[in-house]
């Protein structure tokens, strides 16, 4: 599949512009991904689709809140900052009609926004 190309551009977000610089701000072909955090945003997008594919989300709250504490205890908040931050670039990202439709990609960023608030509150119980 193409999972290892959706987590690095994922992980863009927590990574830099690239060179040369681009004018579109969600668009910059040339970023390089943040290899540091990659093994969590590919945890996070695999619960986010194992969660919308079972179509119940309180069924993969505890993986996803493991998933969290350790993001947050092991890696620090500067880390936990880079994976929420590669998070939203995805979301950000999720274009319609190109990459889905409208229902999906309101479902796929509602359940990226889920990812991210359980790493906030695992950061905030620290």
């Amino acid at each position: 599949g193409n999972h290892e190309a959706i987590v690095k551009f994922a992980c863009r977000g927590a990574g830099r512009k690239g060179m040369p610089p681009v004018m579109a701000p969600l668009s910059d072909p040339n970023a390089v991904s943040n290899e540091a955090v990659q093994q969590s945003v590919d945890q996070c997008l695999r619960t986010i689709c194992c969660a919308l594919l079972d179509g119940n989300i309180d069924a993969h709250a505890s993986g996803m809140n493991s998933i969290a504490q350790a993001i947050a205890s092991e890696g620090g908040k500067e880390y936990a900052g880079g994976v929420i931050a590669s998070l939203s670039y995805m979301r950000d990202r999720v274009g319609v009609p190109r990459d889905m439709k409208l229902p999906a990609a309101r479902q796929l960023r509602a359940h990226i926004n889920w990812a991210i608030s359980a790493i906030l509150d695992a950061c905030e119980s620290r």
